[in-house]
């Protein structure tokens, strides 16, 4: 077996594992290797060491049932094979600075503290994005019209309906630029609850008159982006945004000035369900002070 494929595999066995005393140690035996050379392997290929990625997903996985469920802290403290409920304490005082007593009284668990497995087609996502740097680009204002709805991403929808009205009404546009030119925008408020987005799928027009009743029009301002390339089936690109807001951003000194960004659809797209596919991904950014 690769080294790679031992760590996706440890991967899952560690997620199939959290509810159990599953240690790094007994993990190793179980592929026969060392302690080190498992730990140096597995933080070269996910960026956490095995101890902290286990711990972090058992605090995790906890939290979601500390805020809705009812189950008593001492037997989750036992069910995700902590010894004590105090060592239970201690570790999630660690991962997330709250104890489970107050994400019991607050009902809530927030996302910033959820660490969401890490999964094969992740990895391989960063790892090839990781070798292409994204582009600095200034695009200057322009106009959309199109379909605007809410979407939340715990529903498990696809967004083929909506693109399949915007598609197949696109003649109703005349003041649309040809050959169409199709985005996906994704814009939010400062107090939106997370995993919920407005999404507003559109086609560049020449300008914001004479939009048909069922559409709605937008003006994108003049921006500085990152510029990004989605390889793959549409269905996949929340792992590059994943990469792009939890690995790369966050290394960079990019500010995020607005509440939105986008996709546009060019020659490389081939369709959403192809894997050779190409999309583009545009994050609206201010550059770090020079």
């Amino acid at each position: 077996m690769k080294n790679r494929e031992l760590i996706y595999t440890a991967i899952q066995l560690m997620e199939e594992n959290l509810k159990s005393d599953m240690t790094v140690l007994s993990l190793c035996r179980h592929f026969g290797i060392s302690i080190y050379y498992f730990s140096r392997l597995f933080k070269g290929i996910t960026g956490y060491t095995p101890k902290s990625y286990m711990l972090q997903r058992k605090v995790s996985e906890a939290g979601k049932e500390l805020a809705g469920t009812d189950k008593k802290i001492i037997h989750l403290a036992f069910d995700y094979g902590f010894g004590t409920p105090e060592s239970f304490s201690r570790a999630f005082h660690k991962v997330t600075g709250l104890n489970p007593s107050q994400v019991r009284k607050i009902g809530k668990w927030e996302e910033k503290n959820f660490l969401r497995p890490l999964t094969r087609e992740y990895l391989e996502k960063a790892r090839t994005l990781s070798g292409e740097e994204p582009r600095l680009v200034i695009l200057d204002e322009f106009h959309l019209v199109g379909i605007p709805f809410y979407f939340d991403l715990a529903l498990k929808k696809d967004l083929s309906k909506p693109w399949s009205d915007l598609v197949s009404n696109a003649s109703l546009v005349k003041t649309r630029v040809t050959p169409e030119r199709y985005y996906q925008l994704q814009y939010w408020f400062d107090n939106q609850d997370e995993g919920t987005y407005f999404f507003f799928i559109a086609l560049q027009t020449t300008g914001l008159h004479s939009i048909p009743i069922q559409f709605t029009g937008k003006t994108i301002p003049k921006q500085t982006y990152l510029h990004f390339r989605h390889h793959g089936r549409a269905n996949r690109v929340g792992e590059t945004y994943r990469y792009i807001y939890e690995s790369y951003l966050p290394d960079s000194e990019y500010t995020l000035p607005h509440l939105f960004n986008f996709e546009f659809y060019g020659d490389d797209c081939k369709g959403p369900d192809r894997d050779d596919s190409i999309s583009e991904i545009y994050i609206p950014v201010t550059l770090p002070p020079a």
